[in-house]
């Protein structure tokens, strides 16, 4: 992509297992990596041997993990459009306006999906973002499932939701991010369509 530096979280996707707590950079120009490993040296900020050898463990992995995650994330992304576009469609969904909006790169309603479709020919990664349609069942709904945890990472083996408004005061009430891990696709979305319309129907009621 002709990009000088990248910095990775080896936190995330390259170690995939929330095990491990590691950063990387690569360069493109070989003085300035020498230069780095100089600091590096200096300076003492090297990892642990442990978690050089959680990661090496995680990277034979990676390509598979990173794909399949990709694969479900589009699976439910597409899901869940179908029930934001059922309301101006009129067609039949289980969650059919209870989902405002729903952000993924696989979306070409996506600002970036022009450039994520050339970047990323190997699927559109496992984040995405929804919104709901009331901040009461947004905030409630990471609590109400059963096979996503609530917490805030991304990349693992397992699948994460999180309410963002609770971290960061300019982001919509509305909105959940979302992990997907390695779990069975089906599962997940039949996990997301109980706990939205049990969050839902409770914030309507209350």
């Amino acid at each position: 992509l002709g990009a000088d530096a990248v910095m990775h979280a080896t936190t995330k996707a390259l170690a995939g297992h929330s095990d491990v707590i590691g950063g990387a950079i690569c360069v493109s120009d070989a003085s300035v990596a020498q230069q780095l490993r100089d600091d590096r040296t200096a300076l003492g900020s090297t990892p642990g041997s442990l978690e050089v050898w959680l990661l090496m463990r995680s990277l034979r992995t990676l390509h598979m993990r990173v794909q399949q995650q990709s694969r479900t994330a589009a699976e439910l992304v597409e899901w869940l459009q179908q029930a934001v576009e059922s309301e101006a469609k009129n067609c039949p969904h289980p969650l059919k306006g209870l989902v405002a909006k729903v952000h993924h790169a696989s979306l070409p309603s996506c600002p970036g999906h022009s450039i994520a479709k050339l970047q990323m020919p190997g699927g559109y990664g496992g984040c995405f973002a929804l919104e709901l349609s009331t901040e009461a069942a947004a905030r409630a709904l990471p609590k109400a499932l059963t096979l996503f945890r609530d917490a805030t990472s991304l990349g693992g083996v397992e699948s994460l939701i999180e309410w963002r408004r609770k971290y960061d005061n300019a982001v919509s009430p509305l909105l959940l991010r979302v992990s997907v891990g390695l779990e069975d696709a089906d599962h997940l979305r039949a996990d997301l369509q109980r706990g939205i319309l049990q969050v839902s129907t409770e914030s309507h009621s209350s």
